[in-house]
């Protein structure tokens, strides 16, 4: 899979200042070492790798060793650990089970590779295993079983496998092939109660959105360049690059010696690349395949991938415009806002309204307004039935309403209804736009949709509680109100007629 010792003293030495190898066939057994201080303080300039003869592998190794080992194996010891991140075995094992998870996952799921992670602590000259666990596959297409991926999610697909594309070029006159699988989320993994970007498999393929390079079966790396980090629906697609590697295709596809990537490979706007050298597509097209053969295959990978991941990302969006709006999610506005109420000492008029009110009546309350928003019967008494359930007491709809007022607050059943006029102006001009550009997001991100709402949620708790205190005050709320929304109005047409 590499140039042979190349990885095994880079690795090392970036993480330790003493490497030691012991290897043996049969009864031959071999020792080699390679100590970074031991080269600097050396007199001498040591130029070979050193080598002993062993009669047996020392205590310390062949106590960790099950009694019958194989006949041929190698341990790779790192002592004097000067750059390692991970300081105990937990954090050790996590981020290894993540990386090498993912780089050897077709080779772990296959079953032609086990990888066991053996944590031990030393008593005296003893070892005592304190816990052993297997490395798990970490597939970022989400489609094998037994992975690192949250429960459920660790024993069943995720994503659904999109149909591959292949790519045949010609290298020095042999026809050779690269394959291009896809993968796009399932309605499940990515949410249709709620949206799934929050929950722990969100959060876990976030980490692992990327283009990835698998080759000869095993992962060089995991490209980011193709995604829009600016878009969190990115998460839910993803593609591999398959090929087979030897010295020719690795020349070609610039596969450097620590077969940690591959340069040729990356994210290339063929949009600005045709208007730099002044020509259409169309003609740029016709000019790399006849001048520059390496550029244009690695542009024609590039191109495939990114239509493809646009395309899933688009069909993403589409069933979000219908999913989202209708769920109240822990972390929404409507929920952070009930919160707000619930943990608040001094109770309002409107608490003990709400404390009073059957779940029945609030039920009723929270359809009505839904449906006079324009949802359907059905889907009203759904998400109606969902908030009461999770005891949301704040709604927020958008509704045709007769009045320079940009929002108004109904309070029926304890319940905080805001209602923004889609009369306004503001409200294409501004706040649907906001709506738009927050679709999809989890709640762990920041979004200026919801930050909007909660500033109207906050005027609503004002009006509820001045009214509980003082109603004259409660009365010039509502004046103002009606006012700022009438110069938010004359500003926003003075804006569009400049």
């Amino acid at each position: 899979m590499g140039r042979y010792g190349f990885g095994l003293y880079m690795s090392s030495i970036s993480q330790c200042r003493k490497t030691e190898i012991h290897t043996w066939q049969k009864n031959n057994i071999l020792k080699s070492w390679l100590d970074i201080d031991e080269i600097i303080d050396s007199e001498e300039d040591i130029e070979y790798v050193p080598v002993e003869n062993l009669d047996k592998l020392p205590d310390g190794i062949s106590k960790l060793l099950p009694k019958k080992i194989n006949h041929s194996g190698t341990i790779v010891s790192w002592k004097n650990l000067d750059f390692t991140k991970w300081k105990t075995a937990e954090g050790l094992f996590t981020n290894v089970e993540s990386e090498i998870g993912r780089m050897y996952r077709y080779f772990i799921n296959e079953g032609s590779v086990k990888i066991r992670f053996k944590y031990f602590k030393k008593n005296g000259g003893n070892f005592k295993l304190i816990e052993e666990q297997v490395v798990r596959p970490n597939d970022p297409l989400y489609q094998m079983k037994n992975t690192t991926c949250p429960k459920p999610w660790d024993k069943k697909p995720g994503f659904a496998e999109a149909e591959t594309d292949k790519i045949t070029l010609n290298i020095n006159g042999k026809k050779r092939e690269i394959t291009l699988k896809f993968g796009i989320a399932t309605e499940e993994f990515r949410g249709i109660e709620e949206a799934g970007g929050n929950k722990p498999h969100g959060k876990h393929a976030l980490k692992n959105n990327g283009v990835s390079f698998i080759r000869s079966g095993r992962e060089l790396e995991l490209n980011k360049s193709w995604n829009n980090p600016s878009e969190s629906r990115w998460r839910w697609v993803n593609a591999e690059i398959h090929f087979e590697g030897d010295e020719e295709m690795d020349n070609f596809l610039k596969v450097p010696t620590n077969k940690q990537g591959a340069d040729n490979l990356y994210y290339r706007d063929i949009k600005k690349l045709s208007e730099d050298k002044n020509l259409s597509e169309a003609k740029y097209w016709t000019y790399l395949e006849e001048t520059d053969y390496e550029e244009y295959i690695a542009t024609v990978i590039s191109n495939k991938i990114k239509k493809r991941l646009d395309s899933m990302v688009a069909t993403i969006k589409e069933w979000r415009k219908e999913k989202g709006k209708k769920k109240p999610i822990s972390g929404s506005a409507e929920d952070i806002a009930s919160k707000y109420r619930e943990n608040r000492k001094n109770k309002t008029k409107q608490d003990k309204e709400k404390e009073k009110s059957s779940k029945e009546k609030r039920l009723k309350a929270m359809m009505e307004r839904l449906v006079a928003s324009g949802m359907d019967e059905k889907e009203a008494k759904g998400l109606a039935t969902m908030s009461i359930d999770r005891d949301i007491s704040t709604i927020i709809t958008a509704e045709e309403i007769s009045s320079p007022i940009f929002f108004d607050i109904n309070f029926k059943e304890g319940q905080y209804q805001i209602i923004i006029n889609k009369k306004h102006p503001a409200y294409l001009d501004f706040f649907n736009l906001l709506e738009k550009e927050s679709d999809g997001k989890s709640v762990d991100e920041p979004s200026s949709d919801r930050a909007i709402k909660l500033m109207l949620a906050a005027w609503a708790a004002l009006e509820d509680e001045s009214s509980s205190i003082n109603s004259e005050y409660s009365n010039q709320l509502q004046d103002i109100k009606i006012r700022w929304g009438q110069i938010f109005r004359d500003l926003l047409s003075s804006e569009n007629t400049n």
